[in-house]
């Protein structure tokens, strides 16, 4: 899915009644910053998500100020769930410093490919 930051900010503003902290933070950090960003959609009943949540959390950590990083919670976050198609989870969606999708990965992924394409996306 490449949609375009406009058409994003969009369609999150019209989903503003069911808006809550993760939508909130998704809209923040993914569309207007100017960083590249990954979003990671997950539950936590899921064993691999709770893997991921680890690998993140360092992540996070590791590329505070350089890039942002995202958890959405597939059964709270419904509506943005279903906006960006999500049928497998953990889904892990990259976004440029531009705001547009760059690329996804479905399961788990290890922090040295997670670092690596963040540092391709320009997160140094």
């Amino acid at each position: 899915m490449k949609l375009r930051r406009s058409a994003l900010i969009l369609l999150l503003a019209s989903l503003s009644a069911l808006a809550h902290a993760d939508t909130a933070t998704l809209v923040q950090t993914a569309l207007t910053s100017r960083q590249p960003a990954l979003i990671e959609f997950g539950a936590e009943t899921c064993s691999q998500c709770k893997r991921m949540k680890v690998v993140l959390d360092g992540i996070s950590q590791r590329y505070q100020g350089r890039a942002h990083v995202v958890q959405v919670n597939v059964n709270r976050d419904k509506a943005v769930t279903r906006q960006f198609k999500i049928m497998v989870i953990p889904t892990l969606v990259f976004f440029d410093a531009k705001g547009k999708e760059v690329g996804r990965t479905y399961g788990f992924m290890d922090e040295v490919k997670v670092a690596k394409k963040l540092h391709e996306l320009g997160a140094r």
